[in-house]
């Protein structure tokens, strides 16, 4: 697997063995391709890795294009913004005072969640789509968020993350109602054309005779096969998931936060500031919530930093694009398989480790936590959906989930080591060294679990 650097842009400013690191991890983890792209203060590079398509055999190339996912949410909280900047929306105001036929299943949440609510996932009702219509029309949006009238309420507006997809679909839908015109649109108008994103769309039969990458999941077997799944989005959750992109473009969209593209965009620098510093902590640790990004403080050759980002995950794709405002360093990794998390993760951190001294906290775990303790997690939690349960046993020194998930070709088994309190951190599986968090009521009563930062509602009587 041979890279693909940008001839424009060398690649000095990268580690010597990046080559190494990047194909070696594809290796370990069977993932047939990436897409890389740097921007350290003056200086970018695009490269790319490995295999687009694994059958035919087509090349990773820097402008291969890619579904990214919930990339797209930033695109998304950007236009809420805009629309905020101008007068035109208020944070704090109930989303019926600007959508008044929006409804969920709880009344009380349909009158008072706020469009803030939407861009920090502290909606409370169920954050994965009951129904996908399937419609490319110009009215799909509209439908979709129709749709949403069942969604489920388990905690009141405003009580804690968890991670909504249906919010973003409703803030794209305020998008279209203010800004007078369709969501992809005002996008492509306000964002992708001024930052000159002219490989990036919402339409995958904009691209067909462009380089693509298909998605990959294994198959029984053990070998990776293609998937149409990422491309085949309904056009009604283009806001919370829909955008295809590039690794280069994705850089410029990285660029334009930095402040080091000179393009117009649709905010101010103190909005843009705004976004990514105006947080709400999720949980203990060093994890945020801003308007449409998610940010970890870190720290890092210039002291306590902001490691500001957003993945994005479909069947057979993994995606990250990071920026760490205070050093004017941005990564984009692309990937297109399941377990591409893990490539990208661990590119993107050893970047920011060698670039700016940038490293993840060591969660070092207790290992002399006792199982009468554990025991008083062991139980069934289950998310709104209802399809989606995490069941937890206690065993020596770990906790062991089963996570059964309609958005899973399969069961997850995993382990979880005690980091601190009521902090877990997952210690194997594909989505190892990520935190699993229980959540208390203010009377200290277990009610919950946050994982891939989705709420689970403990069930009565299965504790």
């Amino acid at each position: 697997m041979n890279p693909v650097p940008s001839p424009l842009n060398p690649p000095q400013i990268l580690p010597v063995d990046l080559d190494d690191l990047v194909v070696s991890t594809l290796a370990e983890h069977q993932v047939p391709g990436c897409s890389v792209a740097v921007s350290y203060g003056e200086r970018h590079w695009h490269g790319a890795y490995g295999l687009a398509r694994v059958d035919p055999e087509l090349p990773f190339l820097p402008d291969t294009r890619i579904p990214v996912a919930s990339m797209t949410k930033p695109f998304t909280a950007a236009a809420v913004m805009a629309l905020v900047e101008a007068g035109a929306v208020d944070l704090d105001t109930p989303i019926r005072h600007y959508l008044p036929d929006f409804r969920v299943a709880d009344q009380e949440a349909t009158e008072s969640a706020t469009v803030r609510h939407l861009l920090i996932h502290r909606t409370g009702w169920q954050g994965d789509e009951p129904e996908l219509v399937d419609d490319r029309g110009a009215g799909a949006l509209a439908d979709q968020v129709a749709a949403l009238g069942s969604l489920v309420q388990f905690l009141p507006p405003g009580t804690t993350f968890s991670y909504c997809n249906t919010g973003l679909d409703v803030a794209g839908r305020l998008v279209e109602v203010m800004g007078g015109g369709g969501y992809e649109s005002i996008i492509e108008r306000t964002i992708l054309r001024p930052l000159g994103m002219t490989h990036s769309t919402f339409f995958a039969e904009q691209v067909v005779s462009a380089p693509a990458a298909s998605g990959h999941v294994r198959a029984a077997d053990g070998t990776m096969r293609p998937v149409q799944d990422p491309w085949l989005l309904p056009r009604g959750v283009n806001p919370s998931g829909g955008l295809i992109s590039s690794a280069r473009d994705q850089l410029l969209w990285m660029r334009w936060w930095l402040g080091t593209l000179d393009a117009p965009g649709p905010l101010t620098p103190e909005t843009r500031e705004r976004m990514a510093g105006d947080l709400v902590p999720i949980g203990s640790g060093p994890a945020a919530t801003g308007l449409g990004w998610h940010v970890d403080h870190v720290h890092g050759d210039a002291g306590n930093v902001r490691s500001v980002y957003h993945e994005g995950s479909l069947r057979g794709t993994a995606t990250v694009c990071r920026f760490v405002p205070e050093v004017g360093l941005a990564v984009v990794v692309l990937t297109n398989a399941d377990d591409g998390q893990l490539v990208h993760r661990a590119v993107s951190d050893r970047l920011l480790a060698e670039l700016a001294g940038i490293r993840r906290p060591d969660r070092k775990l207790d290992e002399h936590v006792d199982e009468r303790t554990l025991a008083g997690y062991a139980g069934a939690y289950r998310a709104p959906d209802a399809a989606s349960c995490a069941e937890v046993t206690a065993g020596p020194g770990t906790l062991r989930l089963h996570v059964t998930a309609g958005l899973l070709d399969h069961p997850l088994d995993m382990s979880a080591g005690r980091v601190e309190d009521d902090d877990f951190a997952l210690v194997d599986g594909p989505m190892r060294s990520e935190p699993l968090v229980f959540l208390r009521t203010p009377e200290g009563e277990l009610f919950g679990l946050r994982l891939a930062g989705r709420v689970f509602v403990r069930a009565e009587g299965e504790a």
